[in-house]
């Protein structure tokens, strides 16, 4: 899902002031800047890929110290779950894989799971054995490829055709994801025609979804869309009745927050971040919001220490890194901010192609 980055003209003169002294072309200064301040649902999960476009190769070693390449799985489909071994979702997503796994190994389909947490690798070895899972558990032990891929939240699963082309998206778990799976990579393998995936998966929406999370769906859709159009003050009534309908819609929270920051607001925003740690513990994108709701009423320190570890956690750092500099900036630490300014801008630019 994508997330809205609220910020006013003062980051942006920032950014061009850092690009200015990087030596930075203006062009890509724009188009960087463009990237960071995207509006709301601009974004997949994968920020970094591309639909029909190669899935970037990788070589990562699974638990028992194999290695395994993504470009020698050509010809086949390969279904890629990204997960964290702490979080529930993610542990619903590892078990439904079995079952993927169980019923396509034979029809040309390779499925891995991929996780960054390598810090704990006996409580990952723990998981596969009680699941009983089958399939490679791959180790991303720097994160590379968490980056690489610009994937920023989890669980999130990828499949590429049999070009190694990346095709589908799905992101978080929820009741329809193994059919969901199973029926799109049946249509990449010519067994089922895209007409009758989408048929399927009508299908199976009206019978996972009560009417109050199909009308919750509705108002978070209309929201991203008024967002996007620059009305966050309509936005935020569809977002609030979103969340009344259904209370677990991770997305409506992080809007709301981020637009209650913006109206200081701070107690509000705060709730909403919190809310969402209640049940994911994990999500960077909730950290983040804490750490710019403390950076508005002034809490540096504090912070400073949620950022930090966003960025230990995070594959994809920069948007934490940007608020990092803000808090040095803030503290009046005027080389620490630009080190961290010029760190995000850079990784922008690595990302944009323009590095």
């Amino acid at each position: 899902m994508g997330t809205m980055k609220i910020m006013g003209s003062e980051p942006r003169r920032i950014l061009s002031f850092v690009g200015d002294r990087l030596a930075v072309p203006a062009a890509a200064v724009a188009l960087v800047m463009a990237l960071f301040f995207a509006s709301p649902g601009d974004g997949a999960a994968f920020r970094n890929l591309e639909k029909g476009k190669p899935l970037p190769d990788f070589t990562l070693k699974d638990l028992a110290g194999m290695n395994h390449t993504l470009s020698a799985e050509k010809g086949k489909v390969v279904i890629l779950g990204f997960v964290r071994a702490d979080q529930d979702r993610s542990v619903k997503t590892l078990n439904a894989l079995e079952e993927i796994n169980t019923l396509l190994k034979d029809e040309g389909v390779t499925v891995w799971a991929v996780t960054s947490q390598t810090e704990d690798m006996a409580a990952i070895q723990s998981l596969v054995e009680k699941l009983s899972l089958k399939y490679p558990v791959l180790l991303d032990e720097e994160g590379k490829l968490y980056g690489q891929y610009g994937l920023f939240t989890f669980p999130v699963t990828a499949i590429a055709d049999r070009k190694g082309n990346f095709d589908f998206e799905y992101s978080s778990y929820s009741g329809d994801y193994q059919d969901t799976i199973v029926n799109k990579t049946r249509v990449l393998l010519g067994l089922i025609s895209e007409d009758e995936f989408t048929k399927s998966t009508e299908k199976t929406e009206i019978a996972e979804q009560s009417p109050e999370q199909k009308e919750a769906g509705r108002n978070l859709q209309t929201a991203k869309v008024l967002l996007k159009r620059g009305f966050g003050t309509k936005a935020l009534p569809k977002l609030e009745k979103a969340l009344e309908l259904d209370p677990g819609l991770v997305e409506a929270r992080i809007l709301a927050g981020e637009i209650y920051v913006k109206d200081e607001q701070y107690d509000k925003a705060r709730e909403q971040f919190e809310k969402i740690f209640e049940s994911d513990p994990a999500n960077n994108e909730a950290r983040i919001g804490i750490a710019s709701v403390l950076i508005a009423q002034g809490n540096l320190d504090e912070a400073e220490a949620q950022l930090q570890q966003a960025i230990t956690l995070n594959p994809d750092p920069t948007l934490a890194l940007y608020r990092l500099g803000q808090v040095y900036e803030k503290k009046g630490d005027a080389q620490k901010a630009m080190e961290t300014y010029r760190d995000a801008l850079e990784r922008l630019l690595k990302k944009s192609g323009e590095r």
